[in-house]
């Protein structure tokens, strides 16, 4: 891999930590709507895969978290000056072109299709589908892969006149206990070599793989990534491999091959077929419109619970957890309800974080709605 965009100083640092945590969140929404778009009981094997990956995007945004609480910087939805931009926003809004990482492409919301999957394993390549990183275009950031930001962030915090030790304190962490789900463990950081540890668990289950690591097994993990039930929670990007080829990997393949193992039967027909609208689209008004703001507000408060946990709030990350239930139900509702004026398809989750400023606003204009309907 080139050599990544350097991190200039401490106050740069904690700012790659906030979209890092941004990185990690922009990822979560993509997967869930294909998740979501699945016919109940339906493409089992797919629904684990996509919900085990979800679940440790949860656990890498809350070892970014941890680090730059470390810092002593409190994780924040806020923009940050970064790389000469002065208001690059942690927070995604879709469709998605990164600001920060140019190889990554697009970000959709779309239903489990060989669309959706093949941008999950683009988003999960360690050169997100390229052959090489001197093919990818550098953007204003300097950072091609999601592998050269997290490079250039380890670069920093093992760089004693960037971050002194005096810097690291055991402040506002998020303990292992509060974890749900999905193998590997909170990272409670409290030095160098915690936070270390923290930003290569990050990089060894999901973005940031290495590309030399494709030469690895497929299916290699640790005593930490096999579950109670068995399940081996190796790399997302092999992961995804097997549900775009419809195999499991064998025992001993490495990750750049075709997997070859048993089958993994994937019917894209036993899906919803959600088109996403944007927040300016048309959609009909009605109550169609009214569910559309109601999923986005509750998915902001899940959005504020999160960085409340990350923040130090030990009751907040159980509530957004349970937050996240309530997401489900709703997406999953949209998902049943025909698109206005296309009966083709169905509503599609936006997944759109609103300022807290126009919550009111905008729950008001979802209650007139639906009075108007009825």
């Amino acid at each position: 891999m080139t050599r990544s965009t350097p991190v200039s100083g401490l106050s740069e640092l904690k700012a790659a930590l906030q979209l890092a945590i941004g990185v990690e969140l922009s990822t979560i929404p993509v997967y869930l709507t294909a998740l979501y778009s699945i016919r109940e009981g339906r493409n089992t094997g797919a629904a684990q895969t996509i919900r085990s990956v979800v679940m440790e995007e949860m656990l890498h945004m809350t070892l970014a978290a941890n680090v730059l609480n470390a810092l002593g910087e409190t994780p924040s939805p806020e923009p940050v000056a970064f790389q000469g931009h002065r208001n690059l926003s942690p927070l995604p809004d879709y469709p998605l072109d990164s600001p920060l990482i140019s190889g990554i492409g697009t970000l959709r919301l779309l239903p489990l299709s060989p669309q959706a999957v093949d941008g999950f394993v683009r988003i999960e390549h360690p050169l997100h589908g390229a052959a090489d990183v001197r093919e990818i275009e550098p953007g204003s950031c300097g950072y091609r892969t999601i592998g050269e930001f997290y490079d250039a962030i380890a670069t920093a915090l093992k760089d004693p006149a960037i971050c002194p030790d005096t810097v690291f304190r055991h402040r506002n962490q998020v303990p292992d206990t509060q974890y749900y789900g999905g193998a590997g463990h909170v990272v409670e950081v409290r030095d160098r070599s915690s936070a270390l540890k923290a930003i290569r668990t990050i990089v060894d289950e999901g973005e940031g793989l290495p590309p030399e690591h494709l030469e690895d097994e497929a299916k290699k993990v640790t005593t930490e990534d096999r579950l109670r039930s068995g399940w081996q929670m190796y790399s997302h990007y092999a992961r995804f491999r097997e549900l775009r080829t419809g195999r499991r990997f064998r025992t001993g393949q490495l990750a750049g091959q075709e997997p070859e193992g048993a089958l993994l039967p994937v019917d894209y027909g036993a899906v919803h077929p959600a088109l996403y609208v944007p927040r300016n689209g048309d959609s009909g008004g009605g109550p169609e419109t009214a569910a559309l703001i109601e999923f986005d507000l509750v998915y902001s408060r899940l959005v504020d619970g999160l960085y409340l946990a990350f923040s130090g709030d030990r009751t907040a990350l159980p509530t957004a957890v349970h937050g996240m239930h309530a997401l489900k139900h709703r997406a999953v509702a949209l998902m049943r309800t025909p698109l206005p004026g296309d009966p083709a398809h169905t509503l599609c989750p936006r997944f759109s974080y609103l300022p807290p400023g126009d919550r009111e606003k905008l729950a008001r204009q979802a209650g007139e709605l639906r009075r108007q309907s009825r």
